[in-house]
């Protein structure tokens, strides 16, 4: 049974922000072999704008980055 509920609307619990800022840049370690050329604190400003603080799709997002930088070695599912 569920007793309780929490939302965190202001990010008092979570800062959002940083944990995607650090998920991204985690990625691009990753991801790193494939993404040359790729400068990483261009991969993530632009994750970051594009995912306007969660209010995009993360599809839409990781479509167009593969769109922006012209990436061909990679897909959505690796960036997951």
């Amino acid at each position: 049974m569920i007793k309780a509920v929490i939302f965190d609307l202001d990010g008092t619990l979570l800062d959002r922000d940083e944990s995607v800022r650090r998920f991204i840049h985690d990625q691009y370690a990753r991801l790193k072999e494939r993404l040359k050329g790729i400068e990483e604190r261009d991969y993530v400003t632009c994750f970051i704008e594009l995912d306007n603080h969660g209010y995009r799709w993360k599809d839409a997002v990781y479509d167009q980055l593969i769109q922006e930088f012209e990436i061909s070695r990679i897909t959505r599912r690796l960036c997951e």
